[in-house]
């Protein structure tokens, strides 16, 4: 018997996908918060017996034409796989997308590759509405997977004169620094050997680490810059409690915010909005010289616009 519905592998969704065409699902999976157009929980975990390995749940619909869809999208991190013969990745992410009209599945769609790109993508939608001044020095703190591809996919829609990547072992950033300087006519990409020296003076910054501790001091930031926070915690934060005070703070999705981010409300901030409501124009932009930080925490429709992009590229192909 045949499988009743499609599975589309990583290697697979890394064929279909380009940058422009994820830009344009990341841009309408933003703005449809806003408009009404977006139903989605928040995340759920589940913990999985007594050890470490976690369920992450999380469901979305997005009524759209282009990137309608909806999905259960699932995001397990087992830590004793890297301990199994042979090693297993940590992280195992699957995504099924659904009809809306019959509830049957259509696809399983490996999470991998998706959020890989839909989560650099999301930071560039919000820089391009967040910082309204030019924009010639990325900061990128953490060599990891989403350091490296937010440096790829913010240098390919904005075109930085400087590329800085700082990372705790330096190693890594070495290695990710000659990676992308491979072809270019002359080296954009720098490895730093501090985070202050890396921080400082940059127009737009973004932290991607596991770090249990503090890294980026509000003294080091420059006026105007713009912060894409990735590396999300419930108990701890990159940036330190002064840059969170001295920032305009925009979320992806204001119920997220309210269960995953009570610790930073709790330095007596306030978030100023979704990005999806400077996008349609229901708050207004920031002032030019604010400091703004997009807290990033990652929402259902992201994955429903860029899994109905990939199945429609697929089924095409």
């Amino acid at each position: 018997m045949s499988c009743p519905y499609e599975y589309i592998s990583d290697a697979r969704v890394s064929e279909l996908l380009s940058w422009q065409s994820v830009f344009e699902a990341a841009e309408r999976a933003l703005e449809s918060v806003s408009t009404g157009d977006a139903y989605q929980t928040t995340r759920t975990k589940l913990r999985v017996g007594q050890g470490f390995n976690f369920v992450n749940v999380m469901t979305g619909y997005l009524q759209d034409e282009k990137y309608g869809g909806l999905v259960n999208l699932f995001f397990n991190p087992f830590r004793g796989n890297r301990n199994l013969e042979p090693p297993l990745p940590v992280v195992h992410s699957d995504i099924t997308l659904i009809d809306e009209n019959t509830g049957v599945t259509k696809a399983i769609i490996s999470g991998g590759e998706p959020m890989r790109w839909i989560t650099p993508a999301s930071s560039v939608i919000a820089t391009k509405y967040l910082h309204r001044k030019s924009k010639e020095v990325l900061a990128i703190i953490g060599a990891g997977n989403q350091g490296r591809i937010h440096a790829i996919a913010l240098q390919k829609y904005f075109n930085f004169s400087e590329v800085r990547i700082w990372n705790r072992t330096a190693s890594k950033a070495e290695h990710l620094v000659t990676e992308l300087n491979r072809g270019l006519n002359k080296p954009i990409f720098v490895n730093t050997n501090s985070i202050e020296g890396c921080v400082n003076g940059a127009d737009v910054i973004v932290t991607a680490t596991h770090s249990t501790q503090t890294l980026v001091q509000k003294s080091w930031i420059k006026i105007g810059a713009h912060i894409n926070a990735i590396g999300v915690s419930s108990i701890t934060t990159e940036l330190d409690a002064d840059t969170y005070r001295a920032c305009k703070i925009y979320t992806d999705y204001k119920e997220g915010a309210e269960v995953e981010l009570k610790h930073i409300k709790n330095f007596g901030v306030q978030f100023e909005g979704q990005i999806g409501d400077v996008i349609t124009g229901k708050i207004p932009p920031p002032e030019e010289n604010a400091i703004t930080i997009f807290q990033s925490l990652g929402m259902a429709v992201q994955y429903c616009a860029i899994s109905r992009l990939i199945y429609d590229l697929h089924s095409a192909k």
